[in-house]
């Protein structure tokens, strides 16, 4: 009895070893490779085949269906991937994953692992002292770190339970019902949170011999049902999109799995014939891929329907709640994105709204091909008063800053940390833009006034429509750069231009202003005229700084 518990210790200890050590390379990979997935994530998931295979190779490559899974939960929460991308890509993940049974497989119990794990575990420590922090140098070795610190554990394991059928009487566990080991599978692996976990200690278990092979794979189908309540745990607060995602992992899981148990493992020893496999460790690999590769083929041509079956269920609260309220910030780079496409929409809202002080629709202004945005813009005027629309961007300005702060408290890179700050710059720039207008709103309105009045070709009688005439140009300007995606070159080009027009407009109409002022025309007095032109200008140069930061923002604008 003493040694079983030894042996019980032991094999708990070798599992907190193995799951820090994974925690470690998941680190280590996120901060290597991450932009680089980043990329990868959104431009090779466009198609359900792209989507999946995608899913399957890089889970495979990076041993990591957690950290693949959290970015796609990101992305699509930033509404910058579609949800059949999405679920195609977790359902691919789910296929990737197997890999890390055939990679331990091969070499956790052909290997002496100590004398792996050793030199990988003093290499990593060494990297972790010696390397700057927040380079790929470091992440590469936490990587190695976390590789060393696995395969300890993993030792550890093996060694704790090498001895058992020697002390204890396995014969109480031959016989029991499969449905009894699926049970357990799936259970264990909800509670440590990782299906690698438990298939690592189902092959020491095989290995020992304390569990047949029927029994093993049983456990590992119950795992496949357990690593489900990963994504179920994280989709219990955010957005609906993570429900949905949830829920299509945990329906293509089911599916899946229950076919698996009731079809295939009966026929288990015939397709292990077929494969002409004999070793029982490669024996349950190979079955853990295959009824998930089987599984994922049959769905894949029904990857559409399946998606938007899915896309039907939570519809209730997703309107209630805004992006960033529901965007989470453990994926800096998207959550950086999602900001970029709030702080463009802000933007675009502000100047629709800046535009009706100078009589001057959006309508008239907005590109044809932006439809979306003509409509989204006409839904924002027609929702509430200029005074009410403004005090809504001053809400979600608020919004944007607390969004920021809960940003802020994730590891952010020197470029990150840039981005955030240009993205609350830009914001601010447009609000500042956004009030002073609106506190001009009185002298623009006896300003139309005058001209309706007067009818005069007097240039200070017909300031107003100077303005409004200047505006529409210039605003259409500015619209274009934002709606599109330029080059760098094109945007500082197209900027230096703007302000420059922006000085000489506000020169010129001073010069016309004066002029004018000499011939007495009745209206508004020449101080408060004067006044209203210096404002414009300073309204229109801060509308142009917000455009110039968002140039510096190009790897980050949303297509």
């Amino acid at each position: 009895m003493q040694a079983i518990n030894g042996a019980a210790w032991s094999l708990l200890f070798g599992l907190g070893i193995f799951l820090f050590g994974m925690s470690r390379l998941e680190a280590g990979l996120h901060d290597f490779s991450g932009a680089r997935l980043k990329r990868w994530l959104m431009r090779f998931t466009g198609t359900p085949l792209s989507s999946a295979g995608f899913g399957v190779g890089v889970t495979a490559l990076l041993q990591s269906s957690s950290m693949v899974s959290l970015l796609v939960l990101a992305f699509a929460s930033a509404g910058l991937m579609p949800l059949y991308n999405g679920i195609g890509v977790i359902l691919g993940a789910n296929v990737g994953t197997t890999a890390t049974g055939w990679l331990v497989a091969t070499i956790g119990f052909k290997l002496d692992l100590e004398e792996l794990a050793i030199p990988l575990f003093g290499l990593g420590c060494l990297s972790q002292l010696l390397l700057k922090p927040d380079t790929r140098y470091r992440a590469l070795g936490q990587m190695v770190l976390g590789l060393g610190l696995l395969l300890f554990g993993l030792s550890l394991m093996k060694a704790s339970v090498a001895g058992l059928p020697q002390s204890l009487d396995i014969s109480v566990m031959q016989g029991q019902p499969p449905l009894l080991y699926l049970i357990v599978g799936m259970l264990l692996t909800a509670l440590i949170q990782s299906s690698s976990a438990t298939m690592m200690l189902t092959l020491t278990a095989l290995h020992a011999g304390l569990i047949n092979l029927p029994a093993a794979a049983a456990l590992v189908i119950g795992a496949d049902i357990g690593t489900t309540s990963t994504t179920l745990l994280a989709s219990l607060t955010g957005s609906a999109i993570k429900r949905r995602l949830a829920l299509a992992h945990l329906v293509f899981n089911l599916t899946v799995d229950f076919c698996a148990f009731v079809l295939l493992l009966p026929l288990l020893p015939q397709m292990l014939w077929l494969l002409q496999v004999q070793d029982p460790l490669y024996s349950l690999v190979a079955f853990h891929t295959c009824f998930n590769l089987i599984g994922l083929c049959v769905f894949l041509p029904f990857l559409k329907p399946y998606s938007r079956w899915i896309g039907k269920r939570f519809q209730s609260a997703s309107g209630q709640v805004s992006l960033l309220e529901r965007m989470p910030t453990e994926v800096p780079d998207a959550a950086l994105s999602a900001m970029a496409e709030e702080v463009r929409q802000l933007w675009m809202q502000g100047v629709t709204n800046n535009l009706e002080h100078f009589a001057v629709s959006a309508g008239e202004l907005l590109p044809t091909d932006h439809h979306a945005w003509a409509d989204r813009l006409a839904q924002h005027l027609s929702s509430s008063g200029w005074e009410q629309r403004y005090e809504t961007l001053k809400d979600r300005e608020d919004e944007l800053m607390h969004f920021a702060l809960r940003l802020q408290q994730q590891p952010l890179s020197t470029e990150q940390a840039q981005q955030l700050s240009r993205l609350l710059e830009m914001a601010r720039a447009l609000v500042y833009a956004c009030k002073t207008i609106k506190d001009i709103h009185r002298n623009l309105a006896d300003l139309q006034s005058d001209d309706q009045r007067v009818q005069s070709r007097d240039i200070s009688a017909g300031q107003f429509h100077v303005q409004r005439d200047f505006h529409r140009q210039f605003y259409q300007r500015l619209m274009h750069l934002i709606l599109g995606k330029h080059s760098r070159d094109y945007m500082r080009e197209e900027l230096d231009s703007l302000f420059a027009l922006n000085d000489a407009h506000h020169q010129r109409l001073d010069a016309q202003l004066y002029s004018g002022a000499q011939t007495g025309s009745d209206g508004t007095q020449l101080s408060t005229r004067l006044n209203v032109n210096r404002e414009v200008h300073h309204a229109n140069k801060s509308l142009l700084h917000s455009l110039s930061l968002w140039a510096q923002l190009h790897d980050w604008q949303p297509t």
